[in-house]
């Protein structure tokens, strides 16, 4: 097999038609909105051809790509809301809004981000949709570290105070 055989092969194997068919669907709905001028922002245009073009890509791959988008989706709100409980905690220990926490550490919460980021992604099969092999880790272990990593603050926050 020659090696532009070989490229098609393994673009068809990757589903690299299902992306075409979504560039395909964002440019044509741009086109036709730019052409009859019908939102005046270029940006409106851009966003509805965007979301015009998912919604092309979830009517033809319905299955897998929806599933990633929904656990996406989920993992952020809950991640969000883990955030809050966090802030909540933090004007519990007696840190005032004021002090603006995050701007004085951006450094330390940016990485945290990303790596929230990062987990989100492989926790929603992210690693299926880029053809790398998927981790597989136990939920008795996800507790033991999410348990760890508390005492590991609450140790902290005591020695802290005891200094002080």
């Amino acid at each position: 097999m020659g090696a532009l055989q070989t490229l098609i092969v393994s673009l068809r194997a990757g589903d690299f038609p299902l992306v075409l068919l979504w560039l395909l669907t964002l440019a044509v709905v741009y086109g036709i909105l730019s052409h009859i001028s019908l939102p005046k922002s270029h940006v409106v245009r851009g966003v509805i051809s965007i979301v015009a073009a998912f919604m092309v890509l979830f009517a033809a791959a319905a299955g897998p790509a929806a599933v990633f988008i929904e656990n996406i989706v989920v993992s952020g709100i809950v991640i969000a809301f883990g955030l809050l409980i966090v802030m909540i905690f933090l004007e519990l220990a007696g840190i005032k809004g004021g002090e603006h926490l995050f701007a004085k550490h951006p450094l330390f919460f940016g990485v945290a981000i990303l790596i929230l980021v990062i987990l989100i992604f492989i926790g929603a099969g992210g690693l299926g949709i880029i053809n790398l092999p998927s981790i597989r880790i136990s939920e008795p272990i996800i507790a033991i570290v999410f348990f760890l990593i508390v005492m590991v603050m609450a140790i902290w926050i005591l020695m802290k105070e005891s200094k002080g």
